[in-house]
């Protein structure tokens, strides 16, 4: 478990607690009226977090997904040729290779890499859809590296996928992940997984 998130959770739970406190504190039993208020501001910004989680999990289902495979080009026997393949039943839009990081993760100057991986912008890719997306030259080929792959999905939205590239020319596909949006809803969320693995902890423990 990440400790900054923990306790990120932890004070804005202390400022949802902290308000009321205050107001029985100052106010007393006058403090009533408005903790009713209080809580039903709470209830409203919890309904409309609900309605931005239901779309975002209705957005996803318009996500595409990728394969990747590599293979020889004959015509140019030193270069490796990478296949971007939609294995999804949504189309995906406007792919290109943004950057191009290095081991560390750190973007690679395009002046370095561009004469080395020559790519293609492919306008669309239809369900079960297959495009060259780039060559390797046989340094890259050979090398650790990761391709950042923008794409837009039929909703409009960008999307990201990161292809990391292994010496033995295998590529892992890491899908860029996203919070749910929602202060609310991620905090008691993050409270649930923080217990969740505390339970699942103690019950390896015995």
């Amino acid at each position: 478990m990440k400790i900054v998130p923990l306790l990120k959770a932890i004070g804005f739970l202390f400022l949802l607690v902290l308000i009321p406190t205050l107001a029985v504190i100052r106010l007393e039993w006058d403090a009533i009226l408005p903790i009713i208020i209080y809580l039903q501001l709470l209830l409203i910004w919890a309904q409309a977090e609900i309605g931005l989680r239901q779309h975002f999990l209705f957005t996803a289902q318009f996500k595409p997904f990728f394969d990747i495979r590599s293979q020889h080009i004959a015509s140019t026997p030193s270069s490796e040729g990478i296949w971007i393949r939609n294995v999804s039943r949504n189309p995906a839009y406007n792919i290109m290779i943004g950057r191009l990081l290095d081991e560390r993760n750190e973007p690679i100057d395009p002046g370095q890499w561009k004469d080395k991986v020559p790519s293609n912008f492919i306008g669309s890719l239809a369900p079960n859809g297959e495009e060259l997306l780039c060559c390797l030259d046989e340094e890259m080929a050979h090398s650790e590296f990761a391709i950042e792959l923008s794409y837009f999905d039929q909703l409009g939205e960008l999307g990201t996928v990161y292809m990391k590239a292994r010496k033995e020319g295998s590529f892992l596909l890491i899908p860029q992940t996203k919070e749910p949006p929602g202060i609310f809803l991620n905090t008691f969320e993050y409270f649930a997984l923080f217990f969740r693995f505390l339970s699942f902890k103690r019950h390896f423990k015995r």
